[in-house]
C-alpha cells in the first residue's frame, strides 16, 4: 500500500470514528427526551452525520451513521429503557446506512441549496419511515414496549406515527443544523484531509433558487400531515398536544426554508487555502 492510499484509508478511519462518536453524543444529549409512547426520543442529531455526509465520503460517513446510532442507543436510551441494543440493530442501524449513503450520493451529484433540501425530505424521511417499519414489525419481537404497543394500535398506525414523530425533530435539525455548521467551518477548506468538499450555495441569493426550496419545504409538511392523519389515534394517545406541536413545527420549516440558504450562502465562491 503506498502512502497516498495509507493516508486515505486513515481519512476515512478517522471520520467513520469521528462520526460515530459524535453522533452517539447528540443522541445523549437529548436521550432524557423520549417520544410520547416509550420509543426512541428526539433525533435533533441528525444533523451531525448529514454535515459530514455533504464535506467528507458519505459511504464512510453512512457507516460511522450506522455505527454511532448503534453506541447511541445502547449507552444513553437503553438506560432510559426507550430501545434496547437488538431494537437499534434491527431497525436504527440499517435506517441509519441507506439515509446518509443516499442522502449523500445525492448531495454530491447535485449541489444546490433545493437540491439540499430535497435530499433532506426525501432520504431522512426514507430512513426514518425505514427505521418506523423495522420497529413496527420485526422490533415487536425483541423490544416488549413495542407489542405492548400494538396490543393498542396496529403495527401500520405504529409505523406512520413513528415516522411523522421522527421527521418532526431530524429534518428541521438538518435544514438549520447543516448550513450554519458549514458555515462555522468554510474556513477549513483546502486544509483538512476530512473535511474536503463544500458547497457553493451562492445561487440561494436567487428567488428562483428560494422559490424551488421553498416548494420542497412545503412538501415536508404535507408528508407530515399525510402521516400524521394516519396515525392521528396514536399521535394523541398520551400526548395530548400533538397536534399543535406538528403544526408549529411544519409552519416553521416552511418559514425558515427559503432564508436560512440566503443568510449562510456564501457571497462568493470559496477557493482553497494555500
Amino acid at each position: 500500500m503506498n502512502r497516498t492510499n495509507a493516508s486515505s484509508l486513515s481519512a476515512k478511519v478517522s471520520l467513520i470514528a469521528i462520526v460515530a462518536v459524535l453522533y452517539a453524543v447528540g443522541k445523549g444529549v437529548v436521550a432524557f427526551i423520549p417520544s410520547p409512547w416509550g420509543v426512541g426520543s428526539l433525533y435533533i442529531g441528525v444533523f451531525i452525520p448529514a454535515y459530514f455526509a455533504i464535506v467528507s465520503d458519505y459511504y464512510a460517513v453512512a457507516i460511522g451513521a450506522a455505527l454511532g446510532t448503534f453506541i447511541g442507543d445502547s449507552l444513553f436510551l437503553t438506560a432510559l429503557n426507550t430501545t434496547n441494543p437488538a431494537l437499534s440493530l434491527v431497525s436504527g442501524v440499517p435506517a441509519n446506512f441507506v439515509a446518509f449513503f443516499l442522502f449523500g450520493w445525492f448531495i454530491r451529484r447535485y449541489t444546490s441549496w433545493p437540491a439540499f433540501v430535497a435530499a433532506t425530505v426525501s432520504f431522512v424521511t426514507l430512513g426514518n419511515a425505514m427505521a418506523a417499519v423495522l420497529v413496527a414489525y420485526p422490533g415487536a419481537h425483541v423490544y416488549a414496549p413495542v407489542a405492548a404497543l400494538e396490543l393498542k394500535f396496529s403495527a401500520a398506525t405504529v409505523t406512520f406515527g413513528l415516522t411523522a414523530f421522527f421527521n418532526s425533530t431530524s429534518i428541521p435539525a438538518v435544514i438549520i443544523g447543516v448550513p450554519l455548521l458549514l458555515r462555522a467551518t468554510r474556513p477549513l477548506v483546502g486544509r483538512s484531509m476530512i473535511l474536503t468538499r463544500f458547497p457553493d450555495w451562492a445561487a440561494v441569493r436567487n428567488a428562483r433558487e428560494r422559490a424551488i426550496a421553498l416548494v420542497f419545504g412545503v412538501s415536508f409538511a404535507l408528508i407530515g400531515a399525510v402521516f400524521f392523519l394516519l396515525s392521528y389515534s396514536l399521535s394523541n394517545y398520551a400526548w395530548p398536544n400533538a397536534t399543535t406541536y406538528f403544526v408549529g413545527l411544519a409552519i416553521a420549516t416552511i418559514v425558515l426554508v427559503p432564508i436560512v440558504g440566503t443568510i449562510v450562502a456564501p457571497k462568493q465562491a470559496v477557493r482553497p487555502a494555500v
